[in-house]
């Protein structure tokens, strides 16, 4: 909201430089997020937040400085003069409920035409444009006291009646778009034709035109409730209905148009008819607040006497009934609808005190002696690996349906070892989960039924299960992907994730704890396609599986694309991770590699092969790996060629040819010999 520096001294006699009173507004809670210059005026920019109706009017914001700053507010005395004919024109409030009272004066005898100077000037000071007299000067009352304000063309309406909304129809507003009028909503109408929608937009027949000569000014108070609803149903948000929304003065209704009514009469040439019309549907009654000055102490942590909280309560105008060392009994300022609680009076104590004025004592704390339970640190560790990989970490329930209980359990972990709850809230939920598998698969389906086909995600959580009378819970950490390898790209089109790339997965999360090398062996797991799995193998323990999920499992959930599934059993990794890693050296001699192409039988792993060619303890092979792999019909159905590649390396000198051929001939024969292969 943009306030005026000029327009706010005329309330405030100030010598502070701007940036003093924005820094004093912030500190307030009333941030200052700018503050321009615009002919020898200085506009701030104020960010309110929802609760601060009181502060949308220059009145407001005069009004907070005033208690902030300490400067007296100076109180405008407005005088005019009826001299036209008695005014009478018939109200009937039929919702009482959200038109609390309705007033309304006539100004015969205006001239529509170009606003002065001075007003269109103090208009776009604030950025709102100047449309005609008759319109600023609604506009000016608003900005000014906070009050909306609407004008009628006193010829082109009849007797008043504010009501809701029942299959009326459509209604053409000021701003030329027809729009259905919605059940429900607050209207007012000239007899049974709707004119306006209260506290939002007029319609545009009956408002003020170049032709006008006599107006009706409208000021009433509507309940929050109702303008917001309105608002909501026609999706038109206005700087009437902003105002109303948040809550308006009551009291100031009629003082805005008594304003409005003399600067017609003095800018537009009118007169101004005797008497105001005047319906109350529900009269005003202040709030009343308990104020406990031990809890106030308490809660801000200053020792505050029982007069100076009465005295930082009294700069905001709010009247002290009862002041006792137990307690505080306030009246709430009309405008001040937002203080509904005793917290809240706290929370001004607070402002006035300023926040940046309560010391700032070092908190006491008692941290507990009992360290980390060593799988909790690495379980943190996991998450972070995890997450360092590009995956998004999934939270899914430890409980799961029987049916997923079925789909999704070994042989080996039958019946007997799943622990089921004796009290379950639903049958959704009534077995504990022994793997994390189907919370993350119906994270797949979630997100396939709601168009998201790419995920890579993982989550570490306990998995449960029995042997005999006995319960367990052990800790893991499960990996899932589905969908495209990398986003779509107009260039290089993204493939389909597939093992290889879960394995790739989790070798690096496996290397993250200094464990490089891990073993691939063949499986047969049910959960896993039957060609497209495989265990883990870490020295003699099996840390997990791996693996395509099984088609019919993923059929029996309707997921269409393939998912790929990897968990690993965070307990064994906590035995085997590698604390003491050190960097090794760079290479400070040239090596020599040599190329094997060889046929091997399909059933024969290619892992074997390389942990047999490591167990040759061969002093100069730096490392040997998978170069190349081809199947085809030609070398037979159940064989397949392998590409590898050993390099060799010497860490005191350079290798000589001799050496490398002597080395790499008695590593082939050897594995040609074990395995037959050509």
């Amino acid at each position: 909201m943009k306030v005026s520096l000029n327009w706010i001294k005329e309330y405030l006699d100030l010598t502070q430089s701007p940036e003093e009173i924005a820094d004093a507004l912030t500190l307030a809670g009333l941030e200052s997020e700018g503050i321009e210059e615009i002919d020898g005026d200085v506009i701030f920019e104020i960010g309110l937040t929802p609760n601060l109706g009181h502060c949308m009017s220059v009145i407001g914001m005069a009004r907070e400085l005033s208690a902030i700053l300490q400067v007296p507010l100076r109180r405008k005395e407005l005088t005019f003069n009826e001299s036209g004919a008695k005014f009478s024109l018939k109200v009937n409030i039929e919702n009482g409920k959200d038109c609390h009272r309705y007033l309304c004066r006539k100004v015969e005898g205006t001239t529509v035409g170009v606003s002065p100077d001075w007003l269109v000037k103090k208009l776009e000071s604030v950025g709102v444009r100047s449309v005609n007299n008759v319109v600023d000067i609604g506009n000016l009352v608003m900005l000014e006291l906070g009050q909306p304000l609407h004008m009628f063309d006193a010829d082109q309406i009849g007797d008043i009646q504010v009501r809701s909304a029942s299959k009326d129809g459509k209604l053409n507003t000021l701003d030329e778009v027809e729009r259905q009028i919605p059940d429900g909503t607050l209207l007012i109408c000239s007899g049974k034709k709707p004119v306006a929608f209260a506290g939002v937009m007029g319609e545009l027949s009956s408002a003020v035109s170049e032709s006008t000569k006599n107006v009706v000014i409208e000021a009433a108070e509507f309940s929050p409730q109702s303008v917001r609803f309105t608002s909501k149903k026609l999706n038109l948000r206005t700087d009437s209905s902003l105002r109303f929304e948040r809550g308006i003065d009551p009291l100031s209704v009629s003082a805005a148009l008594d304003m409005a009514a003399a600067l017609l009469a003095d800018i537009a040439g009118g007169t101004i008819s005797k008497g105001a019309v005047e319906v109350i549907a529900q009269e005003y009654t202040p709030t009343i607040l308990e104020l406990r000055p031990d809890k106030a102490r308490r809660l801000l942590g200053v020792d505050l006497s029982v007069r100076e909280i009465c005295m930082l309560l009294g700069r905001l105008e709010i009247e002290i009934l009862e002041d006792k060392e137990e307690l505080i009994r306030v009246a709430i300022p009309s405008y001040r609808n937002d203080l509904t609680s005793e917290i809240d009076l706290i929370e001004e104590v607070g402002r006035m005190y300023g926040f940046n004025n309560i010391p700032r004592n070092l908190p006491r704390h008692v941290s507990s002696t009992i360290q980390h339970a060593p799988i909790y640190i690495l379980e943190e560790k996991a998450r972070t690996k995890l997450v360092g990989l590009g995956l998004q970490e999934c939270l899914t329930c430890d409980l799961i349906s029987p049916q997923m209980a079925e789909l999704t359990g070994e042989k080996a972990l039958s019946c007997e070892k799943q622990i089921a709850v004796l009290h379950p809230a639903s049958v959704d939920q009534s077995i504990l989960r022994t793997t994390l598998l189907p919370g993350l698969l119906q994270v797949v389906k979630f997100n396939l039924d709601r168009q998201n086909p790419t995920i890579a995600g993982f989550e570490v959580g306990h998995i449960h299960f029995k042997e005999g009378d006995q319960f367990f819970g052990e800790p893991s950490a499960g990996i899932i992907l589905t969908g495209k390898e990398a986003p779509y790209h107009f260039a290089d089109k993204p493939n389909d994730v597939d093992f290889f790339d879960l394995k790739g997965h989790t070798e690096n999360f496996l290397a993250s704890f200094g464990i490089e090398d891990a073993i691939f062996t063949p499986s047969h797991l049910q959960n896993f396609h039957p060609q497209r799995q495989a265990h883990i193998k870490i020295g003699d323990i099996f840390v997990g599986a791996l693996g395509e999920v099984h088609p019919e499992h993923l059929r029996q959930m309707d997921i269409s694309q393939r998912v790929y599934y990897a968990e690993i059993n965070l307990h064994d990794l906590m035995q085997l991770e590698k604390t003491n890693l050190k960097a090794k050296k760079l290479a400070q001699y040239p090596g020599s590699w040599r190329d094997w192409t060889v046929t091997v039988e399909e059933k024969i792993p290619i892992s074997t092969i390389l942990e047999e060619l490591g167990q040759l303890n061969c002093p100069i092979l730096e490392q040997v790996f998978l170069l190349d792999l081809y199947k085809s019909e030609k070398l037979g159905k159940n064989r397949k060629n392998i590409t590898l590649r050993f390099e060799y390396r010497d860490s005191k000198k350079t290798v000589n040819y001799e050496e490398v051929e002597k080395e790499h001939t008695k590593l082939t024969e050897h594995v040609a010999k074990k395995f037959q292969v050509v």
